[in-house]
């Protein structure tokens, strides 16, 4: 849409690249590569970023995208080339805040001359997955009954500077390599594992991790490192048959967040600080899917954060509570090569003010309509929005137990809303013949967006 007025309305979700502290990422493109042949773009300017993709639709291949960057190793994306594509090679391109660009291809081996800022990410390991988090609290195989974390502990702590310019995966001493990664995993980790943990709503502490070597059936000698927890302050054998899904999430998010944090310390030089979670919320109630947020906006708030679902409720519930841009992916299976849609995932108010510019005045008056009910449902708890009969209360109804609840000039500005939707939403919604005022509708998407910041 190029109407002049759109780029007068049009409501800014990112910050400019000039206010922040590190580099980001701008923009990430693909083509060529796992679902996407032709090319998908996404640009966010160095905001953090929420996608929502349903089954198929090419998440997890912007998600595999990012775990490029935040490795060493490249020449593996030849073998993922799109099955579709004819001659063209498969391509990921990222921008950054600082101007540089990265083209990541079947030729590339190493990282380029001029991306320094980037080798920190393969040290602190920002890629965080629900496999992952199985790897604390499952395993197809146990030790006495217990879950060995060793390999996971390993392979996270590997570019760990263990010693003076030694990396922890440089000792080649057994001896010092277990009393090295020991004295880090019950020290910094075990306190900062402790600490993120409380945050959550799940009653559990880590006591300390355990050393040992064992005996495997097969007659070879096998680290084993256990995680010895407390519930309640009461010591617990086996916590992965013992603890609910939601404290064992919790335990893993703990873990791993606590790592991210541990070797990101370790580094010496500055490095983009990007965070990837990929359905990461599976085992979490609703009360911890919250806490968690509350820890990326306090624990993390430096870092760039990357949030993948294929809950489309959790979706809607995060996108107004955090500072992000929001993409959302469909496929479309239309024609006989599937490919991807690719939504900006707009507010109510941004959708209003194209619809607006475009003078579509009845559309806008709509997604106006359906955001002024959405904003009322996120101010007014469940139970206010059921009548004495646990009904629920209709848009007028809403809007009566909103005006009782707020007061001031949230209060002014709800009345003069509950106006416009009376006299301006309510009938453009409909088939209603009367003159349209586009001053009016202009006004009423001011005055949601105001409302929007003060109920927040």
């Amino acid at each position: 849409m190029n109407d002049e007025r759109l780029e007068i309305l049009q409501h800014k979700i990112a910050e400019p690249a000039a206010g922040y502290k590190s580099v980001r990422i701008s923009r990430i493109r693909i083509s060529n590569y796992r679902f996407f042949r032709e090319e998908i773009a996404l640009d966010f300017n160095g905001a953090n970023l929420l996608v929502y993709g349903e089954n198929g639709s090419g998440k997890s291949t912007i998600y595999r995208a990012l775990e490029y960057l935040a490795g060493k190793r490249f020449e593996g994306i030849a073998a993922e080339k799109n099955i579709f594509s004819d001659a063209a090679e498969p391509l990921i391109e990222f921008g950054f805040t600082n101007g540089k660009e990265l083209i990541i291809h079947s030729d590339m081996t190493e990282m380029p001359e001029g991306f320094d800022f980037i080798k920190g990410l393969s040290v602190f390991a920002p890629m965080l997955d629900y496999k992952k988090l199985l790897k604390v609290h499952y395993a197809t195989t146990l030790v006495a009954g217990r879950i060995n974390v060793y390999d996971m502990l390993r392979e996270l702590f590997k570019d760990y500077e263990a010693e003076d310019g030694i990396v922890l995966s440089g000792i080649k001493d057994p001896s010092r390599y277990f009393e090295s990664l020991e004295r880090i995993v019950n020290s910094v980790l075990l306190d900062e594992t402790n600490r993120i943990l409380a945050m959550f709503d799940a009653d559990i502490s880590l006591q300390k991790f355990t050393f040992k070597t064992e005996f495997t059936p097969d007659n070879r000698l096998e680290p084993v490192i256990n995680i010895e927890i407390d519930y309640r302050e009461q010591a617990v054998d086996n916590y992965h048959t013992f603890l609910n899904e939601a404290r064992l999430s919790a335990l893993a998010v703990s873990l791993y967040f606590a790592s991210t944090k541990t070797l990101l310390g370790s580094l010496r030089s500055e490095s983009v600080k990007i965070l990837v979670l990929d359905d990461l919320l599976i085992g979490l109630d609703m009360g911890n899917r919250f806490k968690l947020l509350d820890i990326l906006k306090t624990e993390f708030s430096e870092f760039q954060i990357f949030f993948f679902t294929y809950d489309k409720e959790l979706f809607e519930i995060y996108k107004n509570k955090m500072p992000w841009e929001k993409y959302e992916l469909y496929m479309d299976d239309t024609a006989d090569i599937p490919a991807a849609i690719v939504k900006r995932g707009s507010s109510e108010t941004e959708r209003a003010k194209e619809f607006y510019a475009a003078k579509e005045y009845d559309c806008c008056a709509l997604v106006l309509r359906k955001g002024f009910e959405k904003l009322l449902k996120s101010y007014l708890s469940p139970r206010e929005q059921l009548d004495r009969n646990c009904n629920e209360l209709n848009l007028a109804d809403l809007v009566g137990r909103a005006k009782k609840k707020c007061t001031g000039e949230a209060k002014k500005i709800m009345e003069k809303l509950d106006s416009d939707r009376r006299h301006i939403l309510n009938p453009l919604s409909h088939n209603d013949n009367r003159n349209i005022y586009a001053q009016e509708l202009k006004s009423a998407m001011d005055d949601l967006e105001k409302l929007k910041d003060m109920l927040r």
